[in-house]
């Protein structure tokens, strides 16, 4: 009975292995197309090919009966679960652990020179066991964090293949070799080990694809340059800001700048030197600016900043503000020193607004102060313009 149930057993090993290698090779096509290699896809192709060469090891030991003075199939697969290992922590930003883990993967690689079968059998169960077990908790905070489900798929094969090692090194344990059958332990240890390849071949590829899904979704909302909010995500991130504004009845102020004579600029460095304005003046906003400030790159090297619950006398502090830092700021280009201003203009609303309209007020400010001789900060109030008496170089 036994028997057949560990006949039964390794049968199915062999189809979740085959499984495995399905799976594995559907993330290699999945993504061979792929214009930049998602982080991980390299250690994880090493962790294929190793696993691979495990299986056909242990496949080749079991149907030939071959007796090697070598574990083949145990130091490919440890080597495999530290290479899985890396690809995982490639993948959640980690760079510590990662010699520490070598290193128990080479003594336990070179244990097999110098163990017995029962003892290098408990080593290997450890081994993966700790790789798996730091993979699934890797796996899952980070599937936690980024509420992806491909991750939390990999714990959960984590899991899986720390329950068969427990059942492999069961029947090698002195005190626990009569609770279970070998034969049993032996192929349950198989049939979980199958699961677990799988589950991590499915939650690697689930795992990359929601995270290009994601990276889709925030490029329809940000600009890539600058990393702000293009028009799009603006009119997103406002509508509870609107909203609570009306509800309340709370003014709401705009602050729009705008880069003076960026074409020059382009024309006499190259677009290089333009791209590297746009990115200081993108820092510089979100230094200055509150968390709770919407910020955006408008159109072009126009920036828009929406300061909730704000006057216009603090939009216009903070206009000053980054006026002042960025005309005394320089950037390096081909070893010159470039100097970058704006030309700001603010506007504020009270209650309900549109906010069209705020931004067509800040816009009429901002004209006035690049027609009133740019570097400095113009306002719409009462539906009249006024030029503040901050100016550059005067």
């Amino acid at each position: 009975m036994q028997s057949s149930l560990a006949d039964t057993i390794l049968i199915a090993h062999y189809g979740l292995a085959t499984a495995m290698v399905c799976a594995q090779l559907l993330v290699l096509y999945t993504l061979s197309n792929s214009t930049r290699a998602p982080a991980g896809l390299g250690f994880y192709s090493v962790y294929f090919m190793t696993a691979l060469l495990a299986w056909i090891a242990f496949t080749v030991a079991e149907v030939a009966n071959l007796e090697v003075a070598i574990n083949v199939p145990a130091v490919a697969a440890m080597i495999s679960s530290y290479v899985l290992l890396l690809a995982i922590m490639q993948r959640a930003e980690m760079g510590r652990g990662r010699y520490a883990a070598g290193i128990c993967c080479t003594g336990a690689c070179l244990a097999v020179f110098f163990l017995e079968p029962a003892p290098m059998l408990q080593a290997y169960a450890a081994t993966t066991a700790l790789f798996w077990g730091v993979l699934a908790v890797v796996s899952g905070g980070r599937g936690w964090q980024s509420h992806n489900a491909g991750d939390s798929i990999m714990a959960l094969g984590g899991v899986v293949m720390c329950a068969a090692m427990l059942a492999l090194a069961l029947p090698s344990t002195p005190s626990l070799s009569t609770a279970v059958a070998p034969a049993t332990a032996a192929g349950l240890a198989y049939a979980l080990q199958g699961g677990a390849h799988v589950l991590a071949g499915v939650g690697f590829l689930a795992s990359i694809l929601v995270d290009q899904r994601q990276q889709l979704a925030q490029l329809t909302t940000l600009d890539p340059l600058t990393r702000l909010l293009n028009r799009r995500g603006l009119e997103k991130a406002l509508h509870v800001t609107l909203a609570t504004a009306e509800r309340h009845n709370q003014p709401t102020a705009a602050v729009m700048l705008n880069v003076d004579h960026l074409r020059r600029l382009n024309d006499h460095f190259g677009a290089d030197a333009g791209d590297k304005v746009l990115q200081q003046v993108s820092q510089c906003l979100e230094v200055e600016c509150r968390a709770s400030d919407v910020l955006s790159r408008y159109d072009g090297d126009t920036f828009l900043a929406i300061l909730p619950n704000s006057d216009l006398a603090a939009a216009r502090k903070l206009a000053e503000r980054i006026r002042s830092r960025l005309a005394d700021t320089s950037l390096q280009v081909d070893e010159q020193p470039i100097t970058a201003t704006v030309s700001v203009g603010i506007a504020e609303a009270l209650g309900a607004m549109s906010l069209d309209r705020l931004c067509k007020d800040a816009g009429l400010a901002l004209q006035l102060a690049k027609r009133s001789g740019r570097n400095r900060v113009a306002a719409v109030e009462h539906r009249s313009l006024q030029i503040s008496n901050s100016t550059a170089g005067h």
